[in-house]
């Protein structure tokens, strides 16, 4: 576990809020001197605590679903790295951990309809013939929060909670130049615009007008630090629930206790299957529990069951993933 001091942490925290903030606007944030500042982001990334800067991008707003694959393969992945690879090179996959349990690989992908999500799904079980065991498909209808530090990190540094954006419902086309500046920022959101508009071929102002309209817009919605919270001493989990004859009042009862648990980082409604996926992250055993236990106590009426599972390590995250760039 990384060792922080007080300055490491309120930068990780002003970082989170905005990873585009100058070091001179995070030096006077976090009290250090612009040259402290670089250093320890540089040292943060070194020992692993960063692992890489990136933007949360609205598929939505692009007219775009993601689904997200529960693989069990027959085979240790880890003795056959060839199968966690596959994931990790996969045009239209975004984000992919590996678990400890009953599943091995959770992988999300990104598809334009259902007919290019059955393509996906097709070239998986074809391209693991015999080594597949078996896999469930959800879909990302309504995403509840998206977050990458989580509060129980900073809140006793008396800093104010992290806002959670609301996702715009509009829908938009964007053209070439636009999806070549999402692919880039989702492999470093901390690029200069002079730097983005060379690897472009673009002026700095159209590289700073399109930005700013893809934020507007709500398709560009934040851009972060991609940090490792077990590299802070946290323990993550992906945990599913099915849901049974939930009234839309109890439905929405739950979304709003799962979407502000300041210990879940991602969560997404599955309307279609009625189920709600998340990831979360507690220092001790004993969190995942007293959330486990709190749940099924409240929603007994609408949970049909829960599980989670260990996430054992993150082996892809770019969330527009190359694949986006030809369609």
């Amino acid at each position: 576990m990384a060792k922080l001091d007080l300055k490491d942490r309120k930068l990780l925290y002003y970082l989170s809020v905005d990873a585009r903030a100058s070091d001179t606007q995070l030096a006077k944030r976090v009290g250090l001197s612009k040259n402290s500042v670089k250093y320890r982001t540089e040292r943060l990334k070194k020992e692993g605590v960063i692992r890489q800067f990136a933007c949360v991008t609205n598929l939505g707003a692009l007219k775009l679903t993601t689904f997200t694959l529960l693989l069990k393969f027959n085979e240790d992945i880890y003795e056959k790295p060839e199968i966690i690879e596959y994931f990790r090179q996969h045009e239209l996959a975004d984000w992919a951990v590996t678990l400890s349990g009953h599943w091995d690989i959770f992988v999300e992908v990104t598809a334009k309809d259902f007919g290019q999500l059955m393509q996906i799904i097709s070239g998986i079980i074809t391209h693991f013939s015999g080594t597949l065991s078996t896999y469930q498909l959800f879909s990302s209808n309504d995403t509840l929060r998206v977050e990458h530090l989580i509060a129980d990190f900073y809140e006793d540094l008396k800093l104010e909670p992290m806002p959670l954006k609301p996702r715009t419902k509009e829908k938009y086309g964007v053209d070439e130049t636009d999806k070549r500046i999402l692919h880039l920022l989702n492999q470093d959101s901390t690029l200069p615009y002079l730097t983005i508009a060379q690897k472009l071929g673009l002026t700095i102002d159209v590289v700073r007008y399109r930005m700013k309209n893809l934020a507007e817009k709500g398709i560009l919605v934040k851009c972060f630090p991609e940090i490792s919270l077990p590299a802070l001493g946290y323990t993550e989990y992906l945990y599913t629930i099915k849901l049974k004859n939930a009234s839309l009042e109890r439905m929405d009862s739950i979304n709003k206790r799962i979407q502000t648990n300041t210990n879940v980082t991602y969560a997404f409604v599955d309307i279609t299957g009625f189920n709600i996926v998340f990831m979360c992250a507690f220092r001790s055993p004993d969190g995942i529990d007293h959330l486990s236990r709190n749940l099924r106590k409240d929603y007994s009426d609408i949970i049909d069951e829960q599980d989670y599972l260990i996430v054992k390590e993150q082996v892809l995250f770019n969330l527009f993933p190359k694949g986006l760039l030809q369609q």
